[in-house]
């Protein structure tokens, strides 16, 4: 008697597999984490900004960091409130 032949392994790589579909995963946030994470980037981007402002104390140099990830954290406010 031989044993019946169960739990066949397959022969191709999981890759490979004609029959094989990729599904991406979406992720979608409820909108209470939406609001809060959109503020919590923009509060990041005010406050950066202000900190940029010509009569903070601080360096030219410092000034225009601050500047330019202000400007950035509020880029990024938008986009996550969008996607």
């Amino acid at each position: 008697m031989s044993a019946p032949e169960s739990n066949a392994t397959r022969s191709t790589a999981p890759g490979t597999d004609s029959t094989f579909v990729h599904q991406a995963s979406s992720y979608n946030d409820c909108v209470t984490c939406r609001i809060i994470g959109s503020g919590a980037f923009a509060a990041t981007g005010i406050y950066a900004l202000r900190m940029a402002r010509p009569g903070a104390s601080g360096s030219v140099v410092g000034k225009r960091i601050m500047g330019g990830l202000g400007v950035c954290f509020l880029v990024g406010s938008v986009l996550r409130w969008r996607m």
